[in-house]
């Protein structure tokens, strides 16, 4: 409706007005109460009596039309800014609004109703940007009507059509670049097609992708209803809606503390700009039962998650001998604590056998009875009350990592019963406290 946005125009005008006429009172009280003397008084007057009739002049409607259409051809109306590759960069921007597009990629065509930002070459001509994108009541802008050559609603500002061409013609300016061009702080990319041919491309950021992007974000993040549904989830109650996230997000400043410098979306944005992470997906292997095995301790995936720590303890003990300190409460502390770290990624690759299906270890047919109640806690089939499997484990435990510790240190050393009763009664003890 072309009434109500030629309504918002005369309301964005006069707004501009009232901001600079606020503004210059100011500066008029400041300077009047730093008069002295009834000349600079007078002089003070005088000087502000004009600014005020200057200001009033260039907010008549019609005057604003005239020196906006003039200042129009400073900005573009875009979806693809230059400045976002250089910000010193003086390359024209690009408005896709009708362009090929593949579905397997994320594109400025993917969005149904993309952002147009506002690129401006002169800071002075910012305001026309905002202007442009003023709306009517169905929230259709100036630069849509514009873009369906449909100018009624400046119609009402003047009875003059030479003027009213002049408008039109100079805001139009917004919407095309007459003389596009590239810069040296752009980017260029000579892309081959036929022997000897090739096309020079020039990649430029998709602001409206970035905005939209933003958008989505920002709402996944702060809206009321993304809120309620995370407190749903928080407290474990169900909720209609679903918990949208995006994990592993990079974010880049773009335009430093002038980020209105880029575009006006930008300058929204605050310079933020999002990015999703591109790295290629990490390989998990599918943890399998250990249904063949006869003794979860010589498992490979449990000898290779206590490698280090094992050698860790190995290199210790060998250096202890070597010295031949005696023992002392310093040396039992260390072992002790190396020993606990075999403990610890013991039960950690543990663990992960625990959280399988309920009853696996039903088909185990070669595990020790001790071991299966142990990784399949919650069997029923298992006896919960007889504590003989505690026993059992820690023994083989025991055995185990006195084993290892003389395979690692081959000659350097040799353990036998006596560590092996010691790490038995050390494992149980761990044992019991986390089952």
């Amino acid at each position: 409706m072309a009434e109500s946005l030629t309504k918002a125009i005369h309301h964005f005008i006069e707004d501009r007005y009232q901001t600079k006429r606020e503004a210059l009172d100011k500066d008029h009280e400041k300077e009047r109460s730093q008069a002295t003397t009834a000349q600079d008084i007078e002089s003070v007057e005088a000087k502000f009596a004009k600014k005020r009739e200057k200001l009033l002049f260039e907010h008549d409607v019609s005057n604003w039309l005239d020196n906006a259409s003039k200042l129009a051809s400073k900005i573009s109306m875009a979806t693809h800014i230059a400045k976002f590759t250089h910000s010193s960069s003086k390359g024209s921007s690009f408005l896709a609004e009708v362009f090929d597009s593949d579905p397997r990629y994320l594109d400025t065509n993917s969005i149904s109703e993309p952002a147009i930002d506002i690129a401006v070459s002169d800071a002075k001509a910012a305001y026309v940007g905002s202007f442009m994108r003023l709306e009517d009541q169905q929230g259709i802008s100036l630069y849509e009507y514009f873009k369906n050559e449909d100018y009624s609603s400046l119609t009402a500002f003047t009875t003059n059509q030479p003027q009213l061409e002049s408008w039109i013609t100079g805001l139009s300016e917004a919407l095309k670049d007459t003389q596009p061009s590239s810069h040296t702080f752009g980017k260029q990319v000579y892309f081959p097609v036929n022997d000897g041919f090739y096309h020079l491309l020039i990649p430029l950021y998709s602001s409206s992708i970035s905005q939209g992007i933003y958008d989505e974000i920002q709402y996944c993040r702060f809206s009321k209803g993304m809120k309620e549904v995370r407190g749903a989830k928080k407290i474990h109650l169900w909720h209609e809606s679903y918990l949208v996230s995006y994990p592993n997000i990079a974010m880049t400043s773009i335009g430093g503390s002038n980020a209105q410098n880029v575009s006006k979306l930008n300058s929204g944005r605050r310079g933020i700009n999002y990015l999703f992470s591109t790295r290629p997906p990490e390989w998990q292997s599918q943890l399998k039962a250990p249904l063949t095995s006869d003794n979860i301790f010589t498992h490979p995936e449990l000898r290779y998650a206590t490698r280090f720590a094992i050698k860790r303890l190995v290199s210790f003990l060998i250096q202890v001998n070597q010295q031949e300190r005696e023992s002392n409460l310093a040396i039992r502390n260390k072992i002790k604590r190396l020993v606990d770290e075999v403990i610890d990624e013991v039960f950690a690759k543990v663990s992960q056998w625990q959280q399988l299906p309920l009853g696996w270890s039903d088909e185990a047919n070669e595990l020790p009875a001790a071991q299966c109640r142990w990784l399949d806690p919650n069997n029923s089939k298992r006896d919960q009350h007889d504590d003989q499997w505690l026993q059992d484990i820690a023994k083989a435990f025991g055995g185990w990592l006195v084993d290892n510790v003389n395979h690692f240190a081959k000659d350097e050393l040799s353990l036998g019963l006596v560590e092996s009763n010691q790490w038995q009664e050390a494992f149980k003890q761990a044992l019991r406290e986390i089952s």
